[in-house]
């Protein structure tokens, strides 16, 4: 006989088993919860057969929870086509094994959620001022983004003027080929799962795919813990971040794979619309990143960002390893990146990002009052390899201060792209166009206006064939208070200096020696401390 219900079926053991028993149904899993409610999405309707939208009785299961107190809302084997559906407190959305929420192809089955950032106002699964929730595995969450693929017209590109890059109108017509760029998209759904000064949040060991925007946002959230998840999003995809932290306080992210066509972890993305909160508290371990933008990007925002811990993470295959920017008048600070590998590469396609490993840039755009800073930044046992240099810029001195290098090991390597795309500054997005990407000689490592830098165990390696536009092996400009101490290596070729500095206040080298070459050239600087022998 099959047992029809409208109301939770209760979680307890004993009467589970009783049903499983009696009436030919299969126990729920332990993860489901003792002593909960567990409410069946079948049994509310859902048919997860992939062609009929099972977005009213999903909702139904989770109404029904609710009004109980709370419990889980599981999902069986199946593929449950779904439009927008809200979770609400105390309640636990559980994606059991063979499971798929699977987006709906059809924008009318994505509501507003009433609050927008950058455009973005509808999503699949959201929750807005919800306490004690949850995404559990080990199912599937597919955002459907290859419905709103736009395969008829061409993406188009900006934010820059041709004129003002090293390679001239060259580099456009490199970029108008898309080898490796991201699609032109139809108008599509904002955000994958999306929550909103939300309390206690837990996701937690399930898989997401293909989605065709934002995928996972907490915004405004407090005491999050993330899990055990594995995205895997469209590397053609623009915006597609596999996971942003928006203006959020204590929150705990580990042992998770995330594959990105645009920032894999981004905290505080671009001033953030849903609410105006300091972003802190905020720690990253056990972390593989594949992106086309930044592996973990940290600003912009209009609110400050402070106190992060990224640690054992490997980015790889991405245009730009760690992106920190200040944009406005936001304060970055209290950052710690440590034992941690980068590998970086020239992306054959307009991303943001020149491929570099690191790149900290303050410069306006659209500011409002001061400018902000970066301030306390650490990086720890960090090997970095890439055909781009480490770039630590500022228009102007005394928004970056305090960054320390340590044990930072570090290949240069070249390639068929450097001379398409090297030697060129990406600032994008800035205040003018000139500065968005713009012709700038390199360093292996670049520093222009950061006060109290210090280089501590910096070692650095060369591949052949280095393009001219890489000056120097580590170059300073417009410093106050240097710090250079156990360095080895050199610069590109035997002619160029491993240390340049100049225009500076207060530098001090120390245990340093060039593996070929000279090892340091300076001008226009004050106050020069260099033992014999150096």
């Amino acid at each position: 006989m099959r047992v029809k219900t409208t109301l939770c079926l209760l979680g307890m053991a004993t009467i589970l088993a009783s049903l499983a028993a009696g009436q030919g149904l299969t126990p729920l899993p332990a993860a489901a919860g003792a002593n909960r409610n567990v409410c069946d999405v079948r049994a509310f309707g859902a048919k997860g057969d992939g062609e009929h939208l099972d977005t009213a009785a999903i909702q139904s299961a989770i109404r029904a929870c609710a009004e109980q107190g709370g419990g889980t809302v599981y999902f069986g084997p199946g593929i449950y086509l779904s439009g927008s559906i809200r979770l609400e407190s105390n309640i636990t959305l559980d994606l059991g094994h063979g499971s798929r929420l699977l987006g709906s192809d059809k924008l009318a089955d994505y509501i507003d959620v009433g609050r927008a950032s950058e455009n973005r106002s509808t999503s699949l699964i959201w929750a807005i001022g919800a306490h004690n929730i949850a995404i559990t595995g080990p199912g599937v969450i597919d955002g459907n983004g290859r419905s709103f693929i736009d395969k008829v017209h061409p993406k188009k590109y900006g934010a820059y003027d041709p004129k003002f890059t090293r390679q001239g109108t060259e580099i456009f017509a490199r970029y108008t080929e898309n080898r490796e760029g991201h699609f032109a998209m139809l108008p599509r759904p904002g955000v994958l799962v999306l929550f909103i000064e939300c309390e206690d949040v837990e996701l937690r060991q399930f898989r997401t795919i293909d989605a065709p925007n934002w995928c996972i946002h907490l915004a405004c959230c407090r005491h999050a813990v993330i899990t055990g998840l594995d995205v895997r999003n469209s590397l053609h995809i623009p915006n597609a971040d596999a996971l942003d932290v928006s203006n959020s306080q204590d929150v705990r992210i580990s042992d998770v794979y995330l594959e990105a066509g645009d920032d894999g972890i981004a905290i505080s993305p671009c001033a953030d619309g849903y609410c105006h909160t300091t972003a802190e508290n905020i720690v990253v371990t056990n972390a593989v990143i594949v992106s086309r933008s930044a592996g973990i990007r940290v600003g912009w925002s209009a609110m400050d960002i402070r106190n992060l811990i990224f640690n054992n993470i490997v980015i790889r295959d991405t245009n730009r390893g760690i992106g920190i920017f200040v944009r406005g008048n936001e304060k970055i600070e209290n950052v710690l990146i440590a034992n941690t590998i980068i590998e970086t590469r020239l992306i054959d396609a307009d991303w943001w990002g020149m491929g570099e490993p690191v790149q900290v840039s303050v410069t306006p755009w659209r500011l409002k009052g001061e400018l902000g800073a970066v301030s306390n930044l650490r990086l720890v046992n960090v090997t970095a390899s890439s055909q781009s240099p480490v770039l630590l810029y500022c228009d102007v001195p005394g928004h970056i201060r305090n960054v320390l290098f340590d044990d930072f090991d570090f290949t240069i390597s070249t390639g068929l792209l450097v001379p398409i795309f090297g030697g060129n500054l990406d600032l994008r997005p800035a205040q003018t166009v000139d500065r968005g990407i713009a012709r700038y000689d390199v360093a292996g490592l670049k520093a222009e206006n950061v006060d109290d830098l210090n280089l501590r165990n910096l070692r650095l390696h060369w591949g052949s064939a280095v393009p001219d536009f890489f000056r120097a092996g580590v170059e300073v400009a417009g410093f106050r208070d240097l710090i250079i101490d156990g360095f080895a290596g050199s610069g590109p070729s035997n002619t160029t200096p491993a240390i340049r500095l100049r225009n500076g206040v207060g530098a001090t080298v120390t245990n340093a020696r060039a593996t070929r070459g000279k090892l340091l050239s300076h001008e226009g600087v004050v106050g020069m401390v260099i033992p014999p022998g150096q």
